[in-house]
């Protein structure tokens, strides 16, 4: 019987740890990400002051993770987590500001009907 050197197992091991550990680059999720800021942009959050900072965070946070892909995947990853969780948060913003909108002008228009059938 062979007796391993506990270097060499030391060696091995951490090897199998480094492979195990590797992170695959999140190309799908970065196009995800980029797909939410393109429905946020439709979807009016440029044109709400809070939908437009979140959305801005989006885009600061996917150009970032784009330079860190391949070189810090799990990085990567998890800004392009955050990224899509801010666009999807702009989109909401701009949704919520759209109905009230949309509620303050059916209520002057209900008020200009009562107001005007007197």
């Amino acid at each position: 019987m062979r007796i391993v050197p506990l270097a060499s197992l030391a060696c091995i091991a951490s090897l199998a740890l480094a492979c195990g550990s590797s992170f695959p680059p999140p190309n799908d999720e970065w196009a995800a990400a980029q797909a939410d800021v393109g429905r946020a942009e439709s979807g009016g959050a440029p044109n709400v002051p809070d939908a437009k900072l979140h959305l801005q965070l989006a885009e600061e946070d996917l150009q970032k993770s784009k330079a860190l892909i391949d070189n810090d995947n799990r990085r990567a990853a998890d800004l392009i987590a955050v990224a899509r969780v801010e666009a999807q948060l702009a989109l909401s913003i701009a949704h919520q500001e759209q109905a009230e909108d949309a509620a303050r002008k059916a209520a002057d228009d209900l008020a200009k009907a009562k107001g005007g059938g007197q």
